[in-house]
């Protein structure tokens, strides 16, 4: 769902869209049939740009004010968690900093609407001045894993890839489990993964939308980011004697295509 739209809204004009958001889906649904969660979505994803003189501003920003924002919440029962994730580097078509919120019911989403009034995209006046929204799209968490002793995230490497899917929600969801899951595990199991979260945008619609499904990947440190080409042939090496991976591999380029990756670095979250 993009949140933009809603900025530009009367408060009377906002409630009826609120309230038919709210509402439970019908059953036949599109988004809802096929997808595996029940009720709204309780992921908000959200990107920031800024100009490359306001990014060590707009980081400290994040890492103490936003930061404090996020921690509060969380004691008050609101979120089940958050994360902090920023680009080290300056990328033209990709995103600056991006907020991953996780909140404990959907109708604690209506808690961060509130605040959408006064700070757009969480951000006071002050962060305003420093970054600006870019978009904020509602998700399910889909698929999630970790590894045995994951660690905390300091010094770990985030590699967020977005991709758009080319069949149906269902098809694709079945080339996840049966393509991308194996896989994972198996890097997991190597030692380099730490971590791994792939969110389905709930409201995939319009155009043009930046991603369908978001892959966020958490590697132990820079060193094991480094080895990720490496690992990555050795476990599809070990998977192709199954028929319905190496099917689903042959087949994967007309499932789903790929938009621009980002590296990122977590400043704070859980």
């Amino acid at each position: 769902m993009r949140f933009d739209v809603l900025r530009g809204l009367s408060p009377a004009a906002m409630l009826p869209l609120l309230f038919i958001a709210l509402l439970p889906q019908p059953a036949g649904a599109a988004a809802a049939a096929e997808n595996a969660m029940s009720g709204g979505p309780r992921q908000l994803l959200i990107s920031y740009r800024s100009e490359p003189a306001d990014r060590p501003a707009f980081r400290a920003y994040l890492q103490s004010h936003e930061a404090a924002l996020l921690q509060r919440l969380e004691r008050q029962g609101v979120l089940s968690g958050y994360q902090i994730l920023f680009n080290p580097f300056v990328q033209p078509r990709t995103w600056d900093a991006m907020l991953v919120l996780s909140f404990n019911r959907f109708s604690d989403t209506r808690r961060w609407l509130d605040i959408e009034q006064r700070s757009p995209g969480g951000l006071d006046a002050r962060g305003l001045k420093l970054a600006k929204p870019v978009a904020e799209y509602s998700a399910d968490l889909t698929w999630q894993g970790d590894a045995q002793d994951p660690g905390s995230t300091d010094g770990h490497i985030f590699y967020v890839i977005p991709y758009t899917y080319l069949s149906s929600v269902g098809q694709y969801k079945s080339y996840v489990d049966g393509y991308v899951i194996p896989q994972v595990k198996g890097w997991l199991k190597a030692g380099v993964l730490s971590r791994y979260r792939i969110y389905l945008n709930r409201y995939p619609v319009g155009d043009p939308e930046p991603w369908d499904v978001l892959f966020i990947y958490e590697y132990r440190s820079l060193e094991a980011f480094g080895r990720r080409d490496e690992t990555l042939a050795a476990v599809r090496q070990t998977l192709r004697s199954d028929p319905n991976w190496t099917k689903l591999s042959q087949t994967k380029s007309g499932l789903r295509t790929e938009s621009e990756n980002t590296i990122a670095e977590a400043l704070t979250g859980h």
